[in-house]
């Protein structure tokens, strides 16, 4: 790909992230793993169930992924999706990967509350790599 097209693909790229919040941003995600790697498999709710914390997995690297996609950002509801994700991830799905990955549509970067509390979980989780 020339320079030209990689810098347009670029710009529409983060026209499109603009837009994409919450479920819209999931979907988003899911398409793009999907056409990136065969072993991804896109998590969906089932009813009681829900989607046991794992909006993705992938099998072969077993990297379990986790999407919080506000519109707004608050930090509480920041702290309660990761903790939520992260301990119910490591209860429901606890041989099933090895890798907790925190998606988010941020163009600006991860929240600081976001490292610290990847920060956080590395400590307590040392068997798994965040």
């Amino acid at each position: 790909m020339r320079y030209e097209q990689r810098a347009y693909a670029r710009v529409k790229f983060l026209e499109l992230m603009a837009e994409l919040y919450e479920n819209e941003f999931e979907d988003f995600f899911h398409r793009l793993m999907c056409s990136r790697y065969p072993d991804f498999l896109d998590v969906r709710t089932a009813g009681i169930l829900g989607d046991m914390s794992a909006d993705g997995l992938t099998l072969h690297s077993r990297r379990l992924y986790a999407c919080y996609a506000p519109q707004t950002v608050k930090t509480a509801k920041i702290r309660e999706k990761f903790e939520g994700d992260l301990a119910g991830a490591v209860t429901k799905r606890k041989d099933q990967f090895d890798t907790f990955v925190f998606v988010h549509n941020d163009r600006r970067g991860v929240h600081p509350e976001v490292a610290s509390l990847l920060s956080q979980a590395a400590t307590r989780q040392a068997r798994l790599a965040l």
